[in-house]
């Protein structure tokens, strides 16, 4: 391991770690390591070397890597790591506009959602919510930090007994079981074929006044408006800002309001080469705010609140991380080790940049309400 500390001596580390292979330890950094890498065999070294994201995320989910101790803390030398797949970055932006976004939209979706609903052992088990809920104490369980988000959804957007919501990309069902209780009936739409079917399932178990299809936010024609609508985690995959706002215009009533809870971003495309090709492709992408307020200001729609959800985000992936983990032999048994690894990067990573001390990814609640005198 001749020359390692050469690589990561360019620019101040955010922690120490210690890098081990073959029985020789290097410490990097100065301070109590907070987690070791351990090179599994040549490729691992190899990958290292390169400090390349893609490649060395590759090579742990091959298992070229190991990483033990705080896998949270050490996604913050992401920054240290180059990134720079350009091929990889210009298709996902050129092939919808050569192929079209609603023919490629399903096979997106799937890529990542239609994996046996693996992810439901790091979810709560109340609501199954694949999207931050509100944390007043890092003791909070993802139970309860669930049902207090829904409480805000549903009380912010006036919801009450005998309205129909709309929740697009509805997941696992959580909102629809919470508001069917609530005596509001909720239309949901997906494009997880896998999560259609458990959500289907269900409701008829549940005999909830509730339904689910596969649709398409996008072509989605329903002959009728909403009294609210749900969009939690859901316009990262939509990211055309104009388009969305303007379908909401369509669908919601006057008077009515969305709820949207997300992933921001500091710079439009930041998205990482890791994601685009193994998790979320196509055009998914961290919320742009400042493109998403402009779009915003040329639409009817109005801003009612906007909510700091970063810490939010960083302890629901924390305790999803945590959760994977615990379930590691029931998961592999399931989808296998590389899904395991997969999906644990997945969830260390999204907690590490949302404590991250660069600030560069945020999370934000937001209300927005379609004027009730819109139509005078």
């Amino acid at each position: 391991m001749d020359g390692i500390e050469g690589l990561f001596s360019l620019r101040p580390l955010p922690c120490a770690f210690t890098v081990h292979s073959g029985g020789a330890v290097k410490r990097i950094g100065d301070g109590e390591p907070a987690f070791a890498v351990h090179l599994r065999n040549g490729q691992g070294w190899k990958a290292l070397r390169s400090l390349d994201e893609l490649t060395i995320a590759e090579a742990y989910v091959r298992g070229d890597i190991d990483i033990e101790g705080d896998e949270i803390r050490a996604m913050w030398l992401r920054g240290l790591l180059a990134d720079d797949k350009l091929w990889l970055k210009t298709w996902r932006r050129l092939q919808p506009i050569l192929v079209g976004r609603e023919r490629l939209n399903p096979g997106w979706i799937a890529k990542h959602y239609d994996s046996g609903n693996v992810q439901l052992w790091a979810l709560d088990r109340d609501y199954r919510a694949y999207t931050p809920g509100i944390f007043e104490s890092e003791e909070d369980s993802l139970e309860l930090s669930t049902r207090r988000k829904y409480d805000f959804a549903f009380e912010g957007t006036g919801l009450k007994a005998g309205d129909v919501v709309l929740d697009v990309g509805h997941g696992w069902g959580g909102f629809i079981q919470y508001c069917a209780g609530r005596g509001v009936r909720v239309e949901g739409i997906t494009l997880s074929r896998d999560q259609l079917g458990w959500v289907t399932r269900m409701i008829e178990e549940k005999k909830l006044d509730a339904s689910a299809s596969y649709q398409d936010f996008f072509t989605f024609r329903p002959g009728k408006r909403y009294d609210a609508i749900s969009m939690m985690g859901v316009i990262e995959d939509l990211s055309d800002y104009p388009r969305v706002l303007q379908r909401l215009t369509e669908l919601l009533k006057p008077g009515g309001r969305v709820y949207l809870d997300y992933a921001a971003g500091k710079v439009p495309f930041a998205t990482s080469s890791f994601i685009t090709k193994y998790v979320w492709p196509g055009t998914f992408r961290m919320t742009y705010v400042p493109e998403l307020m402009a779009a915003l200001d040329r639409s009817p729609m109005q801003l009612v609140g906007l909510y700091n959800d970063r810490r939010n985000y960083h302890l629901w992936a924390k305790k999803g991380h945590e959760r994977w983990l615990e379930h590691r032999g029931e998961i592999v048994a399931q989808a296998g080790e590389e899904t395991w690894r997969l999906f644990r990067l997945l969830f260390a990573g999204t907690s590490g940049v949302m404590n991250d001390p660069t600030w560069k990814v945020s999370a934000y609640r937001m209300l927005l309400e379609l004027p009730a005198d819109l139509a005078r």
